[in-house]
C-alpha cells in the first residue's frame, strides 16, 4: 500500500533509488533515464522497476511500463502521485 507522501519525499526517494542503481550522485529530476538518450540499459531498467515496486509497495502492469511513466525521475514521481490519487478515490 502506498502511503500518502509529499512530493519532495517522493522525489528524494526516487532519485536515491536511481543513484544507487547507477552508483552515481549525478542524477536529477530531469536526467533522461530511458529512451534514445537514456542512461539506463534494459537490465538496469528492470531493476529500477523492481526497486520502485518494493519501495512504494506497488505493482507495475504492462500498460505502466512506458516512457511517459519512466523516462526520468520526474515522470516516475508524477506516475506515483497519480497512483496514490487513484488509490484514494
Amino acid at each position: 500500500m502506498i502511503e500518502r507522501r509529499d512530493r519532495r519525499e517522493l522525489e528524494y526517494k526516487v532519485v536515491q533509488i536511481v543513484q544507487a542503481l547507477l552508483g552515481t550522485k549525478e542524477v536529477s529530476m530531469e536526467t533522461c533515464l530511458l529512451g534514445q538518450h537514456g542512461i539506463l540499459d534494459s537490465v538496469t531498467a528492470v531493476a529500477l522497476v523492481v526497486q520502485l515496486e518494493q519501495a512504494f509497495e506497488i505493482s507495475f502492469g504492462d500498460e505502466d511500463l512506458t516512457l511517459d511513466n519512466l523516462s526520468s525521475a520526474g515522470t516516475i514521481v508524477a506516475f506515483l502521485e497519480k497512483r496514490m490519487d487513484d488509490k484514494d478515490h
